[in-house]
């Protein structure tokens, strides 16, 4: 089938663990305390669940990997009884504006209420993003500045 989208845990490709790394140095490295590969393939390490908290999602489109999203206890700086939350969607380019993240995001809360969670929870430090999540009926719930940025939190229920 053409375009057919499916999303799957990061656990059943542990051979993608380098690939997914290097997206989130390439997207946020210059949020990050140390933006190596090493240590985010470290940290995606500890993301191999399907079942509790760190889940990280991969989706792929006609079998290509295309977006990913994770799901974490703890990701907004300075704020961690914020949880869970939705942390490091991403997209390729090439395939953005076609619904992948917000299936992500869809999968990602889908997960979160299966786990017994009422809230979910995200943080942002660019104006775009943040209109496109209140889009999609996420609400800021508060303002902070983390690692020198602005940062919007934000939460949906579930």
């Amino acid at each position: 089938m053409d375009n057919e989208m499916r999303i799957d845990y990061l656990a059943n490709h542990p051979n993608l663990i380098s690939t997914v790394a290097a997206w989130y140095v390439k997207m946020w490295g210059k949020f990050c305390e140390n933006p190596s590969i090493e240590h985010a393939k470290t940290r995606l390490l500890n993301h191999l669940n399907v079942d509790k908290l760190n889940l990280c999602f991969l989706c792929f489109r006609n079998h290509n990997l295309v977006g990913t999203a994770s799901l974490t206890e703890k990701d907004i700086p300075n704020n961690a009884s914020f949880s869970p939350c939705l942390s490091n969607l991403f997209v390729m380019g090439k395939y953005r504006r076609q619904k992948i993240g917000e299936n992500l995001i869809e999968h990602a809360k889908l997960q979160s209420k299966n786990l017994g969670f009422k809230k979910i929870y995200l943080y942002t430090t660019d104006a775009t993003v943040h209109r496109w999540y209140q889009k999609l009926n996420w609400k800021i719930i508060k303002e902070d500045v983390a690692r020198g940025c602005d940062i919007k939190i934000m939460a949906a229920n579930l």
